[in-house]
Formats: C-alpha cells, structure tokens, sequence
C-alpha cells in the first residue's frame, strides 16, 4: 500500500516531466538548426516516454490505495449542460427517476428559493445561521442603516442616483 506522500511523489515526478516535455518542445519549435530541432525532438520523446512510465506507476498506486468497492460516480443530481441549461435529477415519492430540464435563470431562482427555505427552517428549530456567515459590509449605492443618504439625482444630472434609507 502506497503512503500518500509517495503517491504525491508520484504526481509530482508525471507533472514535472510532463513539463519538460512541453519545454522541450517549444524550444524545438524555435530551434535555427536541424540538428538543435533533432535533438530537442528527442529529449521531448524522452520525457513523454518517463511520463508514460510514470502514470502507469501512480495508477497502480492509487488503485492499490483505494478500496475494491470504490467506484466513480457517474450520477450528479445537478448537472450544466453546454447549452446553458441545467438538469436536475430527482425522484418522486414513488421513487420514480426524474430528470427536470430548467434553464440557468430557472436554475439560479430554484437554488436560491431552496436556500431561503432551508434558512428559513433552520432558524424555526432554534439554529441560527449568523455565526457561520461571513459579515457583509455596506456597499454602494446602499447607505448604512440609520443614515439619510442623499436625494436620487434626476436622469441627466451629473451625479449617479443613490438610494435613500
């Protein structure tokens, strides 16, 4: 069983010749001579074949690290699609598998409307949330509670518009 800072070792020494290869590479593509392009062709051909070596190592290292049982997972329940929607996989109360296609507003308020709720249950059990939530500061355009702010500016006018309180 490998120990996590020899598979750290392992990824380390496939980045690191990784990026040999690549360096070499690029200098071959600016080479002036055919001898110089020969030769970094080759130490990038070096590189790539320790690289290979390498991976084969750190994926029997993780394989024999990681439990039998230990599969990736192929189902998301939340999964963005290219063309900017999301589905949302989910299960009736039959246990029936559903897949809801929403668009990326759609998506945005459904997520906020669940987080709102669940603030909202959490905090009628007695949890409250404050204590784990970073402070806010106050930002433009709004003004710090107890403060008049200024008059909103009427289009045209040099000034922004800034609200009042």
């Amino acid at each position: 069983m490998p120990t996590d800072s020899a598979v750290i070792a392992l990824v380390n020494d496939v980045c690191g010749q990784f990026a040999r290869a690549e360096v070499a590479r690029a200098l071959a593509g600016h080479s002036t001579g055919h001898a110089e392009h020969a030769t970094l062709t080759e130490r990038a051909a070096r590189f790539d074949a320790l690289v290979d070596e390498r991976w084969r190592e750190l994926v029997k290292a993780i394989r024999a690290g990681l439990p039998r049982a230990a599969q990736v997972e192929r189902f998301m329940p939340v999964r963005p699609l290219t063309n900017g929607h999301v589905e949302l996989h989910v299960h009736d109360t039959s246990a029936r598998r559903l897949v809801v296609l929403l668009t990326g507003a759609q998506a945005l308020a459904v997520g906020a409307h669940l987080t709102a709720n669940g603030a909202i249950v959490l905090d009628r059990i007695g949890q409250k949330l404050e204590p784990g939530l970073p402070h806010v500061k106050a930002a433009p355009p709004f003004a710090p509670t107890g403060s008049t702010g200024r008059q909103a500016t009427p289009n045209g006018a040099a000034d922004p518009p800034v609200a009042r309180s």
